[in-house]
């Protein structure tokens, strides 16, 4: 468990609630074209409205009353990224902002300082909910596992020796694949990742680019993860 990723889901709607007057209260975050605002994302007061991400603002002002809506400014959501960043500094010299609305560090040789994952995670868990944002703490041998295991771990630390079987377990939507290649192992049968693993590595190559093979690679440690450390 080397590598910890800091997942942000709703990293944009967060750094927007900062800055609001009474953040509990229904708020909505606007996107898309001037003329045709959608939510982007709801807090949890204004799903319980009945709101919803990718719902056209008229919409949702058919659907419900007394909600506020928050432009989305990708340059404060990338300040509140940084933010974090710095923060993981702290625990790890290495560091990464490259994984979209993510924060990845190398927390392998801190252990000494820290303590082994249980420890270490009960501080950073300390720190983070002082930070008033949604996230998900997931450690693995390397980030992209890590990022991966996040999409269905809200805690958890996976050691080298079970990464196999938790990767194996994901459905094929969790490890961020393209859409393209997604659909056509769908239409292939294909639902959980341990059946794409198990397939020739000569038949993958010969259907998908050599970036899916590289992926995989980089998911289960046969091929380095290079990110820009921050």
């Amino acid at each position: 468990m080397d590598w910890v990723c800091l997942w942000l889901p709703q990293l944009a709607l967060d750094a927007a609630l900062r800055s609001a007057p009474d953040p509990a209260r229904p708020w909505v975050l606007l996107g898309g074209p001037a003329q045709r605002p959608v939510l982007l994302d709801v807090n949890p007061a204004a799903a319980a409205l009945g709101l919803r991400a990718g719902m056209p603002l008229p919409v949702a002002r058919a659907r419900a009353a007394g909600f506020g809506c928050l432009a989305d400014d990708p340059v404060r959501t990338a300040a509140l990224q940084l933010l974090l960043a710095d923060w993981a500094h702290g625990y790890s010299h290495q560091v990464s902002r490259d994984l979209a609305d993510t924060v990845v560090f190398e927390v392998g040789r801190s252990r000494s300082l820290f303590g082994d994952w249980p420890t270490l995670r009960l501080k950073l868990r300390a720190d983070l909910d002082q930070l008033a944002v949604h996230y998900r703490l997931v450690a693995a041998p390397n980030p992209y596992a890590a990022r991966v295991l996040a999409n269905v771990e809200a805690d958890a630390g996976i050691p080298a020796e079970a990464l196999s079987g938790a990767l194996g377990q994901l459905p094929l939507e969790a490890a961020l694949l393209d859409q393209r290649t997604l659909e056509v192992l769908r239409r292939s049968g294909l639902r959980r990742l341990r059946q794409l693993l198990a397939l020739p590595r000569e038949a993958l190559a010969r259907r998908f680019p050599a970036s899916l093979l590289r992926a995989l690679d980089q998911l289960c440690g046969r091929a380095p993860v290079t990110l820009a450390l921050h």
